[in-house]
Formats: structure tokens, sequence, C-alpha cells
């Protein structure tokens, strides 16, 4: 019997659905293994992070990144790559939050990612759904 922490993804895995959203260029689909659970925690919490301080910033409730990094006890490029985050295609946080990113795009790649959403695909090298 497999242990629980491996994950089959032949062609008759039913998982096999699930993971098929987002697949990098180049790399066939059933190469594919979606990220780790504490990287995909790590990246899900960093944009809700993300889109906390900018609601703070467009609220007024904070008037500029200092204050946030000051609190945070942080660097101001800190808040401004997290506050990043908070743009990324509704696809890509929708594939975060539901663990079908591919392995290796974390919090480090999608920051500062590109403001079109399309352009973010293709600089992750990734096929939109």
């Amino acid at each position: 019997m497999r242990p629980r922490h491996e994950t089959s993804f032949d062609q008759t895995s039913p998982l096999r659905d699930l993971y098929s959203g987002l697949v990098p260029r180049g790399i066939p689909k059933n190469e594919v293994r979606p990220t780790r659970i504490e990287r995909r925690a790590r990246l899900v919490s960093a944009i809700a992070r993300g889109r906390r301080w900018l609601d703070e910033i467009v609220s007024g409730s904070i008037t500029d990144v200092q204050q946030i990094a000051a609190r945070q006890k942080c660097s101001v490029r800190q808040v401004n790559m997290t506050i990043s985050l908070a743009f990324l295609a509704p696809d890509l946080v929708r594939a975060a939050v539901e663990g079908r990113l591919p392995r290796g795009i974390g919090v480090e790649r999608l920051r500062d990612a590109p403001a079109e959403w399309g352009r973010q695909f293709d600089a992750l090298a990734l096929n939109p759904q």
C-alpha cells in the first residue's frame, strides 16, 4: 500500500482532473506535481495579507507603506512586494487556493508579477485554463 503523502498521477487517477488546470509549457500533464501544502499555505496567506494591506491603504486607515512596514517590523520593499500579490490574476489565485499550481511557483515567483493578467501567465510559462 502506498503511503498517504504520495500521490499517483497516472492516467487512471481520480486526482488527474484536480491537477490538470495550470501546466507549465513544454511539460507533459502527467509529470506535473502540485505545490506542497506548506508552500501553498504560505502563498495563500501572503496573498490575503497583500489584499488586507492594500485595503488598509485604499480605505485610508493607513496613509503609506512605511506605517505597515513599521507595524510588521519589515522593510518597505517587503510590504510592496506583498501588496503586489493582491493584483494576481483571479485564475492564479484560485489555482493557489485549490493547490493546482505546479511546484516551484510560490510567493517568490509571484511577487512583482506583471500587472496585466495575461502577461502573468506568460512570465510563469503557464497555459491559462
